[in-house]
């Protein structure tokens, strides 16, 4: 089933969809309600990379235009829609082919364009909802599924989904997706990567905490070496003003991945929270399986979020990674400040790999403006890591 196939697909779907629903709310005399949310996401990015002689300089702006429908008490849908512009500033690589003539320059992967963000059709009846359609789909805090909300184009997933709740503590996700829109956009290959995908999940609230157990099997047709198969457990818990979290995975290749490799991941995370200020550690560690040829692969998740803000390792190597942190965060006067050190090694032979700042200071200035200044700092005398700064800019509006 060819990528052109399964969009008319999609769209076809969607747009029946949202007729039958209008028939419907039509027909039992409800009230159609819309609503249109506007927001404006200006960023200014720049990168400092040793083994480029160019620096790169990206000045860009996101407008999004959500319509929200809500067609009877059963059924709504979502359609939106995002364009990316560069405003003065286009001394910049945007990755994956989108900008052929810009190598000298580092990455930073927010190439221009206008694509439908997101369009489905949703059902719901008590605790339960199913959707159909582009959508976004965030597993608990995206390490292994999430929006790459961070980027201006971000990443989400034609798909169906299921949300159900059995009980007041206990609750369970499924989704199928067949393509992933991914932050490049639709006018390179890698933008669309076409899927064969089953996720599950589900969370169980306790008295301390909250287990979560998770089974992902990816089947991706595009990238062979991404498909693979992961089963989880994470427990995250409280214990007066001291915060943790505990997790496993295990992995192993699925469908036509060419390499036959399995590899764990482990987490331990806490934090101690005294007034307005917060200290934390952890360590997570991505298995490396170097005779299999490949190491913990986490292809959907929010990369950005974790091991670094520099991006260095948005592909675990076969060796795999070991990320030790500390962090500090505090509030004050209305300004949110924090700071993070990683210490990278490889899992297999503890190789170093290198270490990395980060500092954000971020501020709501009124009810529809906010503000963030980030920096990122990764230094490594690895030919395959290079050391390199990147600092941003941002600020948001929503209407």
């Amino acid at each position: 089933m060819n990528k052109k196939f399964k969009k008319n697909m999609l769209v076809s779907s969607v747009l029946a969809a949202m007729s039958i629903s209008s028939f419907t709310a039509q027909s039992a005399g409800d009230k159609i309600e819309n609503d249109l949310d506007l927001s404006f996401r200006y960023r200014l990015e720049n990168v400092d990379q040793d083994n480029l002689s160019k620096n790169a300089v990206a000045s860009t702006l996101r407008t999004r235009a959500t319509i929200k429908t809500k067609w009877s008490d059963a059924f709504d849908t979502v359609l939106e829609f995002d364009d990316v512009t560069e405003l003065q500033g286009d001394e910049y690589n945007s990755g994956a082919g989108t900008s052929p003539d810009r190598g000298q320059y580092p990455v930073v992967a927010d190439p221009v364009g206008t694509e439908l963000n997101q369009g489905f059709v949703r059902y719901t009846s008590g605790d339960t909802k199913a959707a159909l359609g582009r959508q976004r789909i965030l597993v608990g805090n995206q390490r292994f599924v999430g929006g790459v909300g961070w980027r201006q184009n971000e990443q989400t997933y034609d798909s169906f989904t299921l949300k159900t709740k059995f009980s007041q503590d206990l609750s369970f996700n499924y989704a199928y997706v067949f393509n992933v829109n991914r932050i490049f956009g639709e006018t390179v290959a890698a933008g669309d990567h076409t899927h064969n995908t089953h996720l599950f999940n589900a969370d169980y609230k306790l008295s301390t905490g909250k287990l979560s157990a998770y089974y992902f099997m990816i089947d991706n047709e595009d990238a062979l070496g991404l498909s693979n198969n992961t089963f989880g457990v994470s427990y995250a818990g409280k214990v007066d003003a001291f915060n943790y979290k505990l997790e496993f995975a295990s992995q192993s290749d699925a469908g036509d991945n060419p390499n036959s490799y399995d590899a764990n991941y482990y987490l331990v995370d806490g934090s101690y929270k005294t007034g307005n200020s917060s200290f934390g550690a952890g360590m997570e560690v991505l298995g490396g399986d170097s005779s299999g040829g490949q190491g913990f692969t986490t292809s959907l998740a929010t990369l950005h979020k974790f091991q670094g803000w520099a991006d260095v390792f948005l592909a675990t190597p076969a060796s795999g990674i070991e990320d030790t942190y500390l962090n500090f965060s505090h509030k004050m006067n209305g300004y949110n400040f924090k700071v993070i050190y990683h210490d990278f090694s490889s899992d297999e032979g503890s190789n170093s790999l290198g270490t990395e700042i980060d500092f954000v200071i971020s501020k709501k200035i009124s009810k529809n403006l906010s503000g963030l200044f980030k920096y990122a700092s990764f230094d490594s005398d690895s030919a395959s890591y290079v050391s390199r700064d990147k600092l941003w800019f941002m600020l948001t509006y929503k209407m």
